[in-house]
């Protein structure tokens, strides 16, 4: 919803002389997306007439993985498994991701696959792991190694049902190795801050963390600009800008 001060409604409500279009523009990693509002023309003469705008109410529900708009959906996890290693595809359904939301995603994937194992109290334990870390302003993907024999800390550990580690599968690794994190989608990459590649670069059998290694942008779309068609300032190249803003700290599915 957009609103337009008392002195700019009154002049619309005057009837222009034509239409006026307003637009925001939403400026994100593939190029400019446009909300279009139309209030009918007619007679009324804007020259030299002020026009600003008093508010914009805007909900803060974008998605920031769109396998249409940005095709950053997708990336894949190399797990080890026996004598070799298993590659786990992962595409992300539409919607408004954290870092943690992608974590998620990361264990539901490797549950599926069965890649994982079961502790004494009955969590499961993954040896991959997405988070932010504030202190580097980067995403980091934190890897474990990956055991070769079932753990006996705590107690009775126990393999998944079904998959690569559970009994009928392909089984552990018979050497200690740490999971992977494959970036071949370099739209997913700008997200976590990471260009295309394998991380850990080499096969590696001790515990690893990896930062990004460019700025993370895990929203695509920066910021929105208004314009509108009814003004013009000559003494710039976009002379049409009422307002630029951005999402500033608003929550998801907030008013921003």
């Amino acid at each position: 919803m957009i609103r337009l001060n008392a002195e700019y409604v009154a002049i619309l409500k005057a009837n222009s002389k034509r239409d006026l279009t307003m637009v925001v523009k939403d400026f994100n990693i593939r190029g400019v997306d446009e909300r279009c509002i139309v209030f009918p023309g007619s007679a009324a003469d804007f020259n030299d007439v002020a026009c600003a705008v008093q508010s914009i109410s805007m909900y803060n529900s974008e998605y920031n993985i769109d396998a249409t708009q940005f095709y950053n959906n997708s990336f894949k996890i190399e797990v080890p498994t026996a004598a070799t290693t298993s590659t786990v595809s992962t595409t992300l359904p539409d919607g408004l991701y954290s870092y943690a939301d992608i974590n998620r995603r990361i264990q539901t994937a490797l549950v599926n696959a069965g890649a994982y194992l079961i502790d004494p109290s009955g969590n499961n334990v993954f040896y991959i792991q997405l988070s932010e870390n504030s202190v580097y302003y980067a995403a980091q993907f934190d890897f474990s190694a990956t055991p070769t024999t079932l753990p006996t800390t705590g107690g009775t550990w126990t393999r998944p049902a079904t998959g690569l580690y559970s009994t009928g599968g392909t089984g552990l690794p018979t050497t200690t190795r740490v999971p992977r994190i494959i970036i071949d989608n370099a739209a997913f990459g700008k997200v976590v801050g990471l260009t295309a590649g394998t991380y850990p670069s080499a096969p590696a059998t001790v515990a690893s963390a990896q930062l990004s290694n460019t700025i993370p942008q895990i929203h695509p779309s920066s910021s929105y600009v208004v314009r509108c068609d009814l003004i013009k300032n000559e003494y710039v190249a976009s002379g049409d800008i009422l307002s630029a803003f951005d999402r500033g700290d608003a929550s998801v599915a907030s008013i921003i």
